[in-house]
């Protein structure tokens, strides 16, 4: 089956509700959790999401968040979620890639590793550098 890795930013637009002038961008993100819910995609979770969602949780002093994913997570089958942790390998290979972008460049390594077609984001503009090695999507392109 196909692999899909979301970018923070896309778990953020549907816990926060977000929207921009015109859309609702938690409708696409919920549209793309319910392509891996119907069997389309696995999702392929990191723990360097769940890092970047805690520490989003401490700045914005919303540490509900991090429940929210606990319980959002749940909500999948075994066979739909790959979830991955990092190693120093990783790490590596990411500031190789892009010392300035480490962050987005650990994404990117975090989803090739574990084979996935697709890194959604909503943050297009920050994976332009990574687009030879993996399909950067908009989730409402899914």
């Amino acid at each position: 089956m196909n692999r899909i890795y979301c970018d923070t930013c896309v778990y953020l637009d549907l816990f926060e509700g977000r929207k921009d002038k015109f859309r609702d961008l938690a409708d696409f993100a919920l549209n793309v959790f319910n392509h891996v819910k119907d069997g389309k995609y696995e999702l392929v979770v990191s723990d360097w999401v769940i890092d970047e969602l805690k520490k989003y949780a401490a700045e914005s002093k919303r540490p509900a968040i991090v429940k929210v994913m606990d319980d959002f997570l749940n909500q999948f089958k075994k066979q739909q979620l790959v979830q991955i942790e990092r190693t120093k390998d990783d790490e590596q290979e990411a500031r190789k890639l892009s010392p300035a972008n480490y962050p987005d460049a650990l994404h990117v390594v975090l989803a090739k590793k574990n084979n996935a077609i697709y890194l959604v984001t909503r943050n297009i503009q920050d994976f332009a550098e990574f687009r030879n090695l993996i399909e950067i999507v908009f989730p409402e392109s899914l």
